[in-house]
C-alpha cells in the first residue's frame, strides 16, 4: 500500500494533512520531541483528500495512549541524563557513483543539531569525478578507497576519522536532525561500546518500496534495548539482525581496533553481496562488548524504487546471510551444533514457509521475491568460497 509519510510531534499543535493519489494511507511517526513513540498507519478513504486535525488527533491518541505516559517519563529522564559535554563524533559515509543520493545525504548531515562532529566521505572506487565534486561542494572531508567493497571503505573511514566515536550511515539515508544526540546519549553510559538506531522508510511511493516494508523493512522498534554477551544465548549471538542495520551504527574506536575492523571479504561490492554489518555485530558481542539499540538515534532510508532493484536486494540478503553463517561455522565463533541448528531453522521455519505463503497467496509478498531469497541462500556456499578467494586475490594484488 502506497503511503504518504509524515512525522508529528505530539507536544505541538496537530496539523491538517492533505493526502492525494496515488497514496492509499498515511504513515505517521508519532514522537515526543526527538523520542519516537509509535508508527501509525491511517487508511485513506477514496473520497477523503484531507485529514482534519481532530480526526488525526483522535487516531494518534487511540494508537499511542498506552505508551504516552511511559515515553513522556522516558523523555524527561533522557533530558536529565544528557551529557554535560557532548562527545566529538566522526560520521563516515561510504559511497560509489551515486552523486544525487549523496548530495541529499550530505545536506541532512550538515543540518544536524549537534555541536561537535565531522563528516568523512569515503569514495569507494567511483568511476566518475562527480562524487568528489559533490563532497567539495558540500565543504566536507573527502577520502578515496580504490579497493572496491563496502567494508574496505568502512575501514578506510575509520582510519581517516579524527574522533573516538565513529558513526556510519549510507548515501541513501537522510539522518534525522537529532541523530547524533541519540547516539551520544547512549554512549554517555561508559559500559556501552556500540550503538545502533531506528531506521524508517524515507518514502513509500512505489510498489517496490511498500513491498520491502511488508517484507520486514529495517526498523527494529521504538524501544531501547541492551545486548550483552553474558545475557544472550548462543543462538541469539548468531541472530544479530535483531540489533539493527549497517545504515545506522556507531562504535568506540578501540572496539573496531580490538576486533580487527570490518571483514573486507563481505558486504556490497564482493561476491557475498552483504553481511559485513552482521559479522561486525556478532564479533563485537562475542568479544564481550556491549551493544545498545537507541531509537532516538533515527534515520530515514531511501528504499529501492523499482522491482528489479528490490529483487536483487532480497536475493543478496539470502546469499549474504548464508555467507555470514558459513563464516561463523568455519571460525567456530559459536558452537557448531548451534550454528547448524540456527541454519536449519532459518531454512525450515523462515525461508521455506515464506515461499509456501507466496504460493498460497496468503500474504502480499510475490513468489519472485521469496524464491529470490531462497535462491540466494542456496547460492551462499558458492558465494562464500568466491568472496574469500576474491578478497585474497585483491589483497595479494594491492599488497594489503
Amino acid at each position: 500500500m502506497l503511503a504518504s509519510i509524515i512525522s508529528i510531534d505530539l507536544t505541538a499543535p496537530i496539523p491538517a494533512v492533505e493526502v492525494v493519489p496515488p497514496y492509499e494511507s498515511l504513515l505517521v511517526l508519532a514522537r515526543i520531541g526527538h523520542v519516537p513513540v509509535a508508527l501509525v498507519s491511517i487508511p485513506i478513504p477514496p473520497a477523503l483528500g484531507c485529514i482534519t486535525p481532530k480526526h488525526l488527533h483522535a487516531t494518534l491518541v487511540a494508537a499511542t495512549r498506552p505508551l504516552l505516559w511511559e515515553q513522556g517519563i522516558e523523555r524527561q529522564l533522557q533530558q536529565q541524563s544528557d551529557p554535560t559535554e557532548w562527545p566529538a563524533i566522526s560520521v563516515v559515509v561510504c559511497t560509489r557513483d551515486r552523486p544525487a543520493a549523496l548530495a541529499h545525504c550530505l545536506a541532512a548531515l550538515k543540518a544536524l543539531d549537534y555541536p561537535n562532529y565531522e563528516v568523512v566521505v569515503v569514495d569507494n572506487a567511483s568511476r566518475e569525478a562527480s562524487t568528489a565534486e559533490v563532497v567539495a561542494h558540500a565543504g566536507l572531508r573527502y577520502v578515496r578507497e580504490d579497493r572496491p567493497g563496502l567494508d574496505w571503505a568502512r575501514n578506510c573511514g575509520a582510519a581517516a576519522a579524527q574522533h573516538d566515536i565513529i558513526a556510519y550511515t549510507d548515501d541513501d539515508v537522510r539522518v534525522d536532525s537529532g541523530w547524533l544526540r541519540g547516539l551520544a546519549r547512549a554512549f554517555a553510559d561508559p559500559q556501552v561500546d556500540a550503538v545502533t538506531g531506528l531506521v524508517l522508510p524515507a518514502e513509500l511511493d512505489t510498489d517496490a518500496q511498500a513491498l520491502f516494508e511488508t517484507y520486514g523493512g529495517m526498523s527494529k522498534g521504538m524501544r531501547p534495548r541492551r545486548f550483552q554477551h553474558e545475557t544472550l544465548r548462543s543462538d541469539q549471538l548468531i541472530g544479530v539482525h535483531a540489533l539493527g542495520v549497517g545504515a545506522n551504527m556507531a562504535y568506540r574506536r578501540h572496539v573496531l581496533a580490538h576486533v580487527g575492523g570490518f571483514d573486507t571479504a563481505l558486504d556490497v561490492g564482493t561476491p557475498s553481496g552483504g553481511g559485513g554489518d552482521l559479522d561486525m555485530f556478532h564479533r563485537v558481542l562475542v568479544a564481550g562488548f556491549t551493544f545498545h539499540y537507541e531509537p532516538t538515534a533515527m534515520v530515514w532510508h531511501q528504499h529501492r524504487r523499482d522491482m528489479a532493484g528490490l529483487q536483487r536486494q532480497i536475493e543478496n540478503n539470502g546469499r549474504a546471510f548464508g555467507a555470514y553463517l558459513l563464516k561463523i561455522w568455519k571460525q567456530r565463533s559459536a558452537p557448531r551444533h548451534v550454528t547448524a541448528r540456527f541454519a536449519y531453522r532459518w531454512m525450515r521455519h523462515y525461508l521455506l514457509p515464506q515461499v509456501w505463503r507466496s504460493i498460497k497467496r496468503s500474504h502480499h509478498v510475490p513468489l519472485s521475491l521469496t524464491l529470490g531469497e531462497l535462491r540466494g541462500a542456496i547460492d551462499a556456499p558458492r558465494a562464500f568460497r568466491a568472496t574469500y578467494l576474491h578478497d585474497h586475490r585483491l589483497r595479494t594484488r594491492t599488497g594489503a
